[in-house]
This record gives structure tokens, sequence and C-alpha cells, in this order.
């Protein structure tokens, strides 16, 4: 006797994708709502003037100055040169606890300075930023707190996921690629727990490179979360 013949018996959920993290603030996902124009999708090398939100805030990217394009073979929008400003959160989102921020990103040049910023309030720049200060270092500041260093090793011309969250404790781990950055502690750098709102409203400011995706939540992520959202980053 056979049984179960002809049935279609689902064994697992559906794929992760960000939708599934909780506290999600805003979500520009792979080829998805990137627009020329009012709401004209754009085609490859258009000028991107809005990065839609997928995360249900409403709470988009956008380009006013036509200084990001869309690259087709990446699915994400692109600036090739460093000099060029920032994409626009609609809303500035406020942290003044837990948060997450993720992006796959891949970096055509380095530049020093100020420069090569991947999330950051605009108008306070120096205070409130987190940027690639150098192949050996992201940097970043909170509330313009004490710098906040981790040791890397990043190069040009590979995609990395890039991300920075902040537990209750108020502990602030940077990610590369999943797995938690050595934060530097000497002498300038912020050795402890780092408090204090962070706003965010800008980012890839003074970018040379290609940003494929953005996830940002109001909460850090789980061992579990981290995992999948890594797998899913590095699946693009």
């Amino acid at each position: 006797m056979r049984l179960g013949l002809g049935l279609n018996i689902k064994t697992t959920g559906s794929p992760f994708t960000p939708a599934n993290l909780g506290g999600l603030q805003a979500w520009f996902r792979n080829n998805t709502g990137i627009l020329e124009g009012a709401e004209d999708p754009a085609e490859d090398g258009d000028n991107v003037t809005q990065w839609t939100d997928q995360g249900g805030n409403d709470n988009h990217l956008t380009a006013p100055d036509n200084y990001f394009t869309f690259n087709e073979d990446s699915g994400g929008v692109e600036s090739a040169d460093a000099s060029n400003d920032k994409l626009h959160l609609s809303s500035q989102i406020n942290f003044t606890g837990q948060f997450s921020m993720y992006m796959r990103i891949k970096f055509s040049t380095f530049s020093s300075g100020a420069t090569d910023l991947f999330f950051y309030d605009k108008d306070t720049s120096s205070q409130d930023f987190f940027r690639v200060q150098s192949t050996s270092e992201i940097r970043g500041k909170i509330n313009n707190s004490a710098k906040i260093g981790f040791s890397t090793t990043i190069e040009t011309g590979t995609y990395y996921n890039i991300g920075v969250e902040r537990d209750g404790t108020n502990r602030v781990v940077v990610y590369l690629n999943g797995t938690g950055l050595t934060q530097i502690t000497t002498t300038g750098y912020e050795a402890g727990v780092v408090s204090g709102t962070l706003d965010i409203d800008a980012i890839g400011g003074s970018l040379d490179g290609i940003i494929k995706e953005v996830v940002i939540t109001n909460e850090a992520l789980s061992t579990s979360e981290r995992s999948k959202l890594q797998a899913y980053l590095a699946n693009i």
C-alpha cells in the first residue's frame, strides 16, 4: 500500500528575507523599486531619483541631484565619483537604543578624510557616522562620542556585507561578512559601550562604488538572524 502519493507536503518555511526581521525601519532591496523620475523604473546607467523602501514605512532614499545611477549588472546603485553627494532618507531615523544597519557594498576606490560614508547624519556628519576610514579600519561616532574604531582588512573591487549593531547594553559591534570585528581601544578611541542617540538620514556619501542592498532595524539581531541575513545578502 502506497501512502501520500501525489501529495505536496511543505517541509520548510518561506525563504528568509529582511521582511522576517523585527523592528524593520527601512529596506532597500536589490533590483526593486529603483526609479528614474517620479515612477519610471530605472534602466542601466539611468540617473536614480528614488530607491523605494520595501520595509513598509515609506522612508525612501532619494537622489535629487542625479549623482547615483542604476547598475543593471549588480541590481544596485552606483556612484563613480567620490566627490558626489549622498542618498537622502525621506525621514531621519533616531536610534536611542538598539539598532542594526546592514549594507552590501563594493568600493572602487578609498579616499582619505570624511569620505566613504555608508550611514550618517548629513547635517552633523562629524558627530553621527560610520565609514571606511582606511583599508584596515571602520570608524564611527554616535552623538559626538569619542571615535569608535574596528580593525579590518577591506579591499577595492570586492562585495562586502558591512553591518553595525548596538545591543541592549549599548555595546556597538561592526560585522564584516557576518563576523564581528575587533574594537580598537587604544588612546583616543572609545573603549567601552556607547550610549546616546544615533541620527541617520544619509547613505553612501562621497562614495566611489556600488550599493546592492540596505537593511535597517531598530533592534540588534540574534545570532540566528545575523546568520540568515548574512546568507541572504551574500546570495544577491
